[in-house]
């Protein structure tokens, strides 16, 4: 067996060298850091301004932008089946799909608008021809008149003179009639630039088919959260769109066309107008349709039709009320689960800010909110108030490590 010359000074000299700690690099100065801060702070400085003047560049096509988002994620299903039967050819897929929207949507819509300026026209003409010779006024007399009687009979203490009636009915009627012929001959006039959003909205929902789903990518690379936390909102997004489409906009056209049913049943004039303008009105919360059924059924009554307001108010009341309370839950189904007060706020809201387009931009920030707030409370709440499951892990391994030192007893 070899014998080991080494002293004994030797080797302790050397084991100290093994074990002696390395030394630290001499840190950095201080201004080496400079250029690199300096560099990121202009980025972000430049990616500001860019940004804001892109702002500015898009900003009057803001809503058709919006618009054609929303018709891209409603109609998503629709391109798909048409690029599978494409056999993936995305441009003639996407082209086909613009072309259905523009015969069963965008179509109709300008059928509607002009049957709506017509009969708004129509409607002025009558009401002014009736005051202007004095008829309108006549009739309304007649039914206030009645009206007053029947007030007594019931012992009511009503006496119309001094209520000023006629002074507040003529001005109300003015004001009316001034509305819609402004509107109406502001739809006529506007014609051309209604007809080139639709344009422009099919042109960016073209563009949305044949590379959306590559910017939706390139925005999920950019964007700093995780994967599952990126597609957790961008399925709320499209899972609210859908949901507040359906729910919002498909009730408010079936209550308005059982309005306009309901309006020809029990002879209202201008029915396919009235029941045209109850569909926007149906967005409105808590009042919805009822805000022109109801003085429509007034109406039939101090015409002396007293059945026929009574069945306007039933059918009101029973058929389009009860599409909110029947329909409306079926097809806001795969939508996040609100409370129906914040979703009142939420609509609200976003029609006082936003105009028209806010009954969906207001659920849609809405939804956007909870699901920030639900990633929020996954990755730092949560974390953060469990403890690390190896925080014994020290203690165990620095006992695993000395083994058998009891054994020296």
């Amino acid at each position: 067996m070899p014998m080991d010359n080494t002293s004994q000074p030797e080797k302790e000299e050397a084991v100290i060298s093994t074990v002696s700690p390395q030394q630290p690099s001499p840190s950095p100065p201080m201004g080496d850091n400079f250029p690199s801060q300096f560099a990121k702070t202009f980025f972000g400085v430049l990616t500001v301004v860019i940004l804001y003047f892109s702002y500015l560049i898009v900003k009057p096509y803001l809503v058709e932008i919006f618009l054609a988002l929303v018709l891209f994620f409603i109609s998503k299903p629709l391109y798909q089946a048409i690029l599978g039967f494409c056999r993936g050819w995305r441009g003639i897929s996407s082209a086909l799909t613009c072309l259905l929207l523009a015969l069963f949507i965008i179509l109709p819509i300008l059928m509607l608008a002009g049957i709506i300026a017509s009969q708004a026209l129509d409607l002025y003409n009558l009401i002014s021809a009736g005051l202007h010779s004095g008829t309108l006024w006549q009739v309304l007399t007649k039914k206030l008149a009645f009206l007053e009687d029947y007030a007594k009979h019931l012992n009511l203490p009503v006496n119309l003179e001094n209520l000023k009636i006629e002074e507040v009915i003529r001005t109300a009627l003015i004001s009316a009639s001034q509305f819609i012929y402004n509107n109406s001959i502001g739809l006529v006039k506007g014609f051309t630039t209604f007809l080139f959003s639709l344009l422009l909205i099919l042109f960016i929902t073209f563009f949305c088919f044949l590379e959306g789903d590559d910017f939706i990518d390139e925005i999920k690379r950019l964007s700093p959260l995780d994967q599952a936390h990126n597609d957790e909102i961008l399925g709320d997004v499209e899972n609210t769109i859908r949901a507040t489409i359906r729910g919002t906009v498909i009730v408010a056209i079936i209550q308005g066309i059982l309005g306009g049913l309901g309006f020809f049943c029990f002879g209202v004039p201008r029915a396919a107008f009235w029941g045209t303008v109850m569909i926007p009105a149906s967005v409105i919360p808590v009042i919805g349709a009822a805000i022109i059924w109801l003085p429509a059924a007034l109406f039939l009554f101090f015409q002396g039709h007293i059945w026929q307001s009574l069945g306007m108010v039933l059918w009101g009341g029973v058929f389009i009320g009860s599409i909110d309370n029947l329909v409306k839950p079926y097809l806001m189904k795969g939508a996040r689960q609100t409370p129906t007060i914040f979703t009142l706020f939420a609509i609200m809201g976003g029609i006082t800010y936003f105009g028209m387009i806010g009954f969906i931009l207001g659920p849609l920030i809405l939804s956007f909110l909870l699901s920030v707030l639900e990633i929020y409370r996954k990755t730092i709440l949560i974390r953060s108030q469990t403890p690390p499951s190896n925080a014994a892990l020290p203690i165990a391994e620095s006992s695993a490590a000395t083994p058998g030192n009891n054994d020296t007893i």
